[in-house]
């Protein structure tokens, strides 16, 4: 699942980055590039939630009667 969050582009500059550390660290090319799909969907997803923190917020921003000021104009 890990290698999903390597799609397109990413996966094009992830595999050569791969192949070098793989062939430095002794560990297979599969498992470094699982490490890094791993590192960007949960990147994604740490993005993801402060995406939906931020509309939280800024839905509790209480109604206003209609023709009402708002706060962005006083």
């Amino acid at each position: 699942m890990a290698q999903a969050g390597l799609t397109g582009r990413t996966r094009d500059v992830a595999r050569p980055a791969a192949r070098a550390i793989a062939r430095r660290t002794g560990r297979s090319e599969a498992d470094i590039l699982s490490l890094m799909g791993a590192a960007v969907l949960m990147m994604a997803v740490i993005n993801f939630a402060r995406l939906v923190g931020t509309v939280i917020k800024a839905g509790r921003t209480g109604r206003q009667p209609v023709g009402a000021p708002s706060a962005k104009s006083q």
